[in-house]
């Protein structure tokens, strides 16, 4: 296979569905087959008005079948140039041995995850219970997984098994938007890549236009506490910005920071896959991200993570000002 040629089927059509103005690919499970030796998976996705069908012996399989096929369809009506961005020859019989059985994860994923998530500088996934139902014979629990704006749902006989199979599903979900992150995470090492690199330059760029002189005093566990500090200084409270949180608006954050007197800034960080990033003129580290299917939903994200964020470091308790 040659260098150029190493994006899976589902990257490629995502990058497509971008690049044309497309809404994102759309995957649905139509068949699984579970509890067997051999299990199976049937999904099919529908993207720019058409609909490829895909299988294997895992749902990650079966999704980049899916979209190798679409791909194919698209090819053969003349939308998608296989040459000008090409995808990995897929073949799902070679995948036959992987499995994807939701009885007995056989990897504790809970534990991968949060490696990717520090290793990759991404927020700590949260879990959260979304139902308890049935008999006690008989429970069925469903937990949320949770990463920015990204969220992932598994239902279990037990907590522990559904918060497992929420991160393995939040895995597959990152897997899709961006395979050669978690190829990376699997075989790097900490080295610094040219996105890297190009990624901290620009970060840099962005925070020297807020003129801002960092106060390395501050522990890291008081880092939290810098809004509601400012508050007190200017006797202000939660409810002075009681229209703002209802409203949640762009338009509202600018009167917040405006009356905190604290500048700040959102840009958008990169294109494919869209993320948006707030940077503000804080001497702590305050920095948000959010991703979206395009540049508009992104900034929307992003402006819905700033709020809830915002939400919690404004309602700490009182705090004493050194």
């Amino acid at each position: 296979m040659s260098q150029q040629n190493t994006k899976t089927p589902a990257m490629v059509l995502q990058e497509f569905t971008v690049k044309h103005g497309y809404s994102p690919p759309e995957y649905v499970l139509a068949m699984s087959k579970t509890g067997t030796h051999e299990n199976e998976f049937h999904y099919k996705v529908n993207v720019a008005s058409v609909c490829g069908l895909g299988f294997g012996r895992s749902k990650q399989v079966a999704k980049h079948n899916a979209a190798s096929k679409a791909l194919e369809i698209l090819a053969s009506q003349g939308l998608y140039d296989p040459t000008s961005n090409p995808a990995q020859e897929f073949n799902a019989q070679s995948h036959r041995n992987e499995s994807d059985s939701p009885l007995k994860p056989p990897v504790n994923f809970i534990g991968t995850l949060k490696d990717m998530c520090c290793e990759f500088k991404l927020p700590y996934p949260q879990f959260t219970e979304i139902s308890d139902v049935g008999p006690p014979h008989c429970r069925e629990f469903t937990y949320e997984c949770k990463i920015a704006s990204i969220t992932t749902q598994s239902t279990a006989n037990t907590k522990k098994q559904a918060k497992q199979l929420a991160a393995r599903d939040m895995i597959d979900k990152i897997r899709d938007i961006c395979p050669e992150l978690i190829e990376q995470c699997d075989v790097e090492s900490n080295a610094l890549t040219e996105k890297d690199h190009e990624a901290i330059k620009k970060y840099n760029e962005l925070a020297s236009t807020l003129d801002v002189i960092p106060n390395r005093a501050v522990d890291i566990q008081d880092f939290t506490l810098t809004i509601k500090k400012i508050m007190e200084e200017k006797n202000l409270k939660f409810e002075d910005f009681s229209e703002q949180f209802a409203n949640r608006t762009k338009e509202g954050l600018n009167h917040i920071f405006e009356t905190l007197e604290v500048k700040y800034k959102i840009e958008l960080f990169q294109e494919v896959p869209p993320i948006s990033c707030a940077l503000f003129g804080l001497d702590t580290p305050f920095t948000v991200m959010a991703m979206g299917s395009s540049k508009e939903s992104a900034e929307l994200n992003l402006v819905n993570e700033i709020y809830k964020i915002l939400d919690i470091y404004m309602t700490i308790p009182d705090v004493q000002i050194p």
